[in-house]
């Protein structure tokens, strides 16, 4: 919808932004609107480009639609990869994680895709639910910089692993 992307706009226009994106999810319906591999759209809105770069690097299909590298079929969908060459040996492995990860995904002909918030487990976007995840994310930013000068302090070094735990726990 227009607000989601709006609102996307808005908060990944600054590097703080990172929070808010990690907190969008694509939910796919039939897949014409979310890119296969640079869209959030698996749990966890985590982006296949960034999870697989070698896959995304031998990818012919590197900037289609979901709906575009597959096709419906009575046990629900199959994927239809295309490389630029045959896999290398120590491809294997990292393919056939790949493959487990989108195995599960439902294609669905009939269905819009659609923007969720993945911070809730309703998947409804709320003020209070973003806030806490702003909070989360402030927090573990300055979690570092607090970590960050404890261990440049001149203490003996009994001390410092000691502050550390305290801090932590």
């Amino acid at each position: 919808s227009i607000w989601w992307r709006d609102l996307s706009n808005v908060c990944n226009a600054f590097e703080e932004g990172s929070w808010f994106r990690s907190g969008i999810k694509w939910k796919i319906g039939c897949g014409s609107k979310v890119k296969f591999w640079e869209d959030g759209w698996l749990d966890g809105g985590i982006l296949l480009l960034e999870k697989y770069p070698r896959m995304y690097s031998i990818s012919q299909q590197q900037h289609h639609f979901v709906q575009q590298l597959g096709v419906a079929s009575l046990g629900g969908w199959d994927w239809q990869l295309q490389w630029r060459r045959l896999l290398r040996e120590a491809e294997i492995d990292i393919a056939a994680k790949f493959m487990k990860d989108i195995e599960g995904v439902v294609v669905q002909a009939n269905q819009q895709d659609s923007w969720g918030w993945g911070v809730d487990p309703s998947g409804i976007y709320s003020v209070g639910s973003a806030y806490k995840a702003l909070n989360r994310h402030l927090s573990k930013e300055n979690d570092n910089e607090v970590f960050k000068e404890l261990w440049k302090l001149k203490v003996p070094s009994k001390v410092s692993p000691f502050a550390w735990r305290l801090i932590r726990d």
